[in-house]
């Protein structure tokens, strides 16, 4: 006859056995699928030479990239993507065309995508530029979910530090950002949402002073669900984004804990561009479907 202690030791380990065969294993984290977002002003006036090398540089880093200041390269931009798998887009008329978007093919598929006239405080030659939001709804093939890239670039020369210039384009940069939010507020019931661009308002300047109608309090001071920048979770990195001042951003819709399917995990500066602007990267994970 077999040891009581040996029998209880069989008789555990088979109700074990069968309990694991009635009740589902929790959920691994492995279940989260990651890529990376990136945003980088290059500066019309470089030769194609260098143009092509940043380009490379930001687009070796990211999956989905936001472009400012491009409008000029936008034939060369399409053949490109063609001929380098990425999607693109960059919508007539020119100055909606200077806030391009690119989407790796391998990763992304092109769901939906549009344009939003904002504001115009010159004529159409003159500088600056009218403005305009560019945006692409994607379904992320490794994870079937839908996420929403958002691209813009403010007009520049509003701000002095933290605080606003008063003059016409600065209103018009103040409208702009309102209407970020107000479409990124829109589309994160469709999906997940990233918000990239060259906002010409340094982050720690502006978290200082807090003018009521620049990205910190527009975006970033509020309760959540509401967007949140790579500076806001994981500090301001390197010297700065164009000089000493980090003024190019991304962004995603955070959520309350409960309803959060993507999150923004990391992120980073890119260097040694040949534009007047130094990239970010931000590394995403996202539940899977």
């Amino acid at each position: 006859m077999k040891p009581r202690r040996i029998r209880l030791s069989i008789a555990l380990a088979g109700a074990v056995a069968m309990l694991a065969t009635v009740v589902p294993a929790a959920p691994a984290q492995a279940a989260n699928a990651v890529f990376r977002a990136g945003t980088l002003n290059i500066y019309n006036g470089l030769t194609h030479a260098q143009f092509l090398a940043d380009l490379q540089l930001i687009t070796s880093k990211a999956d989905l990239v936001g472009l400012n200041e491009v409008n000029a390269r936008k034939d060369f931009l399409i053949d490109w993507a063609q001929n380098n798998g990425w999607w693109f887009y960059a919508p007539a008329p020119s100055q909606a065309e200077n806030e391009a978007l690119l989407a790796r093919k391998s990763m992304f598929d092109v769901l939906d995508r549009g344009s939003d006239f904002v504001c115009d405080t010159n004529g159409p030659d003159e500088v600056p530029p009218a403005r305009y939001n560019n945006w692409v709804k994607y379904r992320h093939k490794a994870s079937g979910r839908v996420v929403f890239h958002l691209n813009f670039h403010a007009n520049a020369s509003i701000e002095e530090n933290g605080r606003p210039v008063d003059i016409p384009r600065t209103q018009c940069a103040e409208q702009q950002f309102q209407a970020i939010k107000s479409l990124a507020a829109r589309k994160k019931d469709e999906g997940q949402v990233i918000v990239s661009g060259d906002l010409n308002v340094d982050f720690s300047a502006d978290r200082a002073v807090g003018y009521a109608n620049f990205p910190w309090r527009v975006f970033e001071a509020n309760q959540l669900p509401n967007l949140r920048s790579v500076y806001n979770l994981f500090g301001e990195r390197g010297t700065g984004t164009h000089g000493n001042r980090h003024i190019d951003y991304i962004y995603f819709w955070k959520r309350v804990e409960d309803h959060q399917l993507m999150w923004m995990t990391d992120y980073g500066l890119v260097v040694n561009t040949n534009s007047d602007h130094r990239g970010v990267v931000a590394d995403f994970a996202i539940d899977i479907a």
